[in-house]
């Protein structure tokens, strides 16, 4: 089932074959795992998220309305079980207003493919907020659209955009201050 379209892994999935389920469970687990740790504390917290995520996904495939890619929807489910589970423990997630700016920062080849120290980068990518490490995991660690990612967080495509810009800004900062920049070595 690996060459299978997800749209017709989730059909037959919503028909109860269990191999289906295999099937998207080994190709979108791991990054659902990644996207969760983004919103929780605990890498145990995302795996247990990314498990009610793909509980929430065996029940419900029926349901599917097909508005966005099957990916798309699973990312929203992990990411709604992430929120209420920072919800139930209390977190404060604050998140930036919806503003439209013209992204004219460095694009993702610049900011991550100039740096050869991948410890470095995930070290800079951990010290950004988690709306901002979220957008930029999505964008171009899972490589999602700005729409996909928009409906993935319940965000305006606007308030992606800029959320990627000024994250891929921070990035280009925290890599240059760290001494990273490939023009001092």
């Amino acid at each position: 089932m690996d060459g299978t379209p997800d749209k017709t892994l989730l059909e037959l999935v919503a028909a109860g074959d269990k191999s289906a389920m295999r099937a998207l469970y080994d190709r979108y687990a791991p990054g659902m795992r990644r996207f969760a740790e983004n919103w929780l504390a605990d890498k145990n917290d995302a795996a247990d998220i990314v498990h009610e995520a793909m509980l929430d996904i065996w029940r419900n495939a029926g349901k599917f309305a097909g508005r966005s890619s099957v990916k798309s929807w699973m990312y929203t489910i992990t990411r709604n079980k992430a929120v209420d589970r920072n919800r139930r423990s209390k977190r404060v997630v604050l998140d930036e207003p919806p503003v439209e700016l013209e992204d004219d920062s460095p694009g993702p080849e610049a900011v991550i493919g100039a740096f050869q120290d991948a410890k470095a980068v995930r070290a800079c990518i951990d010290k950004l907020s988690p709306t901002h490490r979220s957008a930029v995991l999505l964008a171009f660690f899972e490589g999602l659209t700005y729409q996909e990612i928009a409906d993935i967080e319940g965000r305006p495509v606007g308030t992606i955009k800029t959320r990627i810009m000024h994250a891929k800004t921070l990035l280009m900062h925290c890599l240059t201050s760290s001494g990273l920049d490939d023009t001092r070595r």
